[in-house]
């Protein structure tokens, strides 16, 4: 996924204005009107970096995992001692059953087709304790794609220089970014590219997913996530 750009991606979000601190304060918030009792247990799923981890690290008992071994590295640095493993979503090893699934970063779309997004959300139904919530944050619906369209981010630090420049495309449900990058550190210049592919659902397909896999689902609008959650109990 990010294992060439895991180095820079936090900077990147920083770019782009990514709120951490307030979106955990809004899952805290969330989580709290859920669930009651101290130490409940949340996995990260896809956790990146870690930097939400970093943030809910004092409230909840944490762990995570992500498919990318670079993004796992740099998480382990930021929180050492933290259960943190290389995994991927559809099918990660479960140990003691969570009370809180995180699943954010519009991460779930890298399912890319309908029946892996049931079979993930019903595994993530099965790495909870009856009665624990999901929180999802989606990809664009396919309603919201926009084909042919051209983004870029700019990094400015004194010792790092980023350029991101990014081309939109889909094929049939699926969606397409291909990233170029262009990096300047004190060691040089270099140039790379990504490709991410990410599957369309509509709202009706993650609702009749979450249903299928156990899950009373609601959808939550907030500025503090564009692109809203769904927010599931396993029942």
């Amino acid at each position: 996924m990010y294992t060439k750009t895991a180095a820079f991606y936090d900077a990147i979000y920083a770019a782009r204005g990514k709120d951490y601190a307030g979106e955990a304060a809004w899952l805290r918030a969330a989580i709290a009107g859920e669930r009651e009792g101290s130490s409940l247990r949340l996995l990260d799923v896809a956790c990146g970096t870690g930097m939400h981890l970093s943030m809910l690290d004092a409230h909840f008992t944490v762990s995570g995992l992500d498919a990318d071994h670079a993004m796992i590295a740099i998480a382990r640095q930021r929180l050492p001692g933290i259960p943190l493993r290389v995994a991927r979503m559809q099918d990660f090893p479960r140990t003691d059953p969570a009370d809180v699934v995180l699943c954010l970063g519009s991460s779930i779309g890298y399912v890319r087709e309908p029946a892996d997004l049931a079979a993930t959300l019903a595994h993530f139904a099965q790495a909870l304790a009856l009665g624990g919530i999901a929180i999802v944050e989606p990809w664009l619906h396919p309603s919201d794609w926009r084909e042919g369209t051209i983004g870029a981010v700019f990094v400015d630090r004194p010792q790092l220089k980023i350029a991101r420049v990014d081309t939109s495309e889909r094929y049939g449900h699926i969606s397409v970014l291909r990233f170029e990058y262009l990096v300047g550190e004190p060691s040089g210049v270099s140039r790379f590219n990504e490709t991410h592919t990410l599957g369309l659902f509509s709202d009706e397909e993650y609702r009749a997913a979450f249903e299928r896999a156990g899950f009373d689902v609601r959808a939550e609008r907030t500025d503090i996530f564009p692109r809203g959650l769904y927010v599931a109990r396993k029942r």
